[in-house]
């Protein structure tokens, strides 16, 4: 049984010494790997765990660490993977940047570049048919005093400006690649009721095909404790009150639906 493991966030570079992270540790995907070790013993094969450096890792023969940087390095190793291998199980654990930055100027840069384009069309006829509102932000977008963020840029540069892209949502690939692999997906929002969290959840699971979504609310997940609903397709969910809760329940999840699938009681 061979499996894949995202856990952890992502870094995404703005320029060549400072980047843009999140507070997600791995805790959970390392957990998560050594349950499929400890409950799936001669079973695993190999154990894929993506991951970006400094993530809490598993200790295991049968874990294969794959280290990225940044969301389009992830999109790459999954894309590989699921390609080149039979993946049984993938769990999607990991905090994925929703944002890459594209572009670095300052706010005098961006003001003079937005007073030369307005300035030419000073004494002509505004022949468009953009609104202004869109013509500023074309303007904007083909703005041509960026800043190089190859290399590290000034702390004596003042207001700066980061303008960012989103970046591929990644567990939609995964089921067209390997339409057989039992997926878990990962739904974290912030601060919400219980109903609403679920429904969200349930979307999630629908729209990319997987087997099981867990939800969960930052707000309720600190050192002791992580609550947290993982949701099936018939919208049912079992609740877990800890890390170690919802790593043995996921991995029991998972392991019990491959026994189905092969006919294993």
């Amino acid at each position: 049984m061979n499996v894949i493991i995202t856990a952890g966030g992502t870094t995404e570079k703005i320029d060549a010494v400072r980047k843009i992270t999140n507070t997600a540790t791995g805790k959970l995907g390392s957990l998560t790997a050594e349950e499929f070790v400890k409950q799936g013993g001669d079973r695993i094969e190999k154990i894929f765990y993506i991951c970006e450096k400094g993530t809490i890792m598993p200790q295991s023969a049968h874990v294969e660490v794959i280290t990225v940087e940044g969301a389009g390095s992830v999109k790459d190793v999954l894309s590989n993977l699921l390609t080149a291998n039979k993946i049984d199980a993938v769990v999607h654990s990991m905090a994925v940047s929703d944002y890459t930055v594209d572009s670095l100027t300052t706010v005098e840069n961006l003001a003079g570049f937005l007073s030369q384009k307005l300035f030419s069309l000073i004494g002509n006829e505004f022949h468009t048919d953009q609104s202004l509102a869109e013509f500023i932000a074309t303007c904007i977008r083909e703005n041509n005093r960026l800043l190089d963020n190859n290399k590290k840029v000034s702390s004596n540069v003042q207001n700066l400006i980061l303008c960012m892209r989103q970046t591929p949502k990644l567990i939609g690939m995964i089921k067209e690649l390997q339409p057989s692999a039992i997926l878990v997906g990962f739904k974290l929002l912030n601060n919400v009721n219980k109903q609403y969290l679920l429904d969200v959840g349930y979307e999630l699971l629908q729209k990319n095909v997987c087997d099981f979504v867990l939800a969960n609310d930052s707000r309720e997940i600190n050192t002791d404790h992580h609550i947290a609903y993982l949701i099936s397709p018939d919208k049912s969910y079992i609740p877990f009150q800890t890390k170690e809760e919802i790593a043995h329940g996921i991995v029991q999840k998972i392991l019990n639906l491959v026994d189905k699938k092969v006919g294993r009681s």
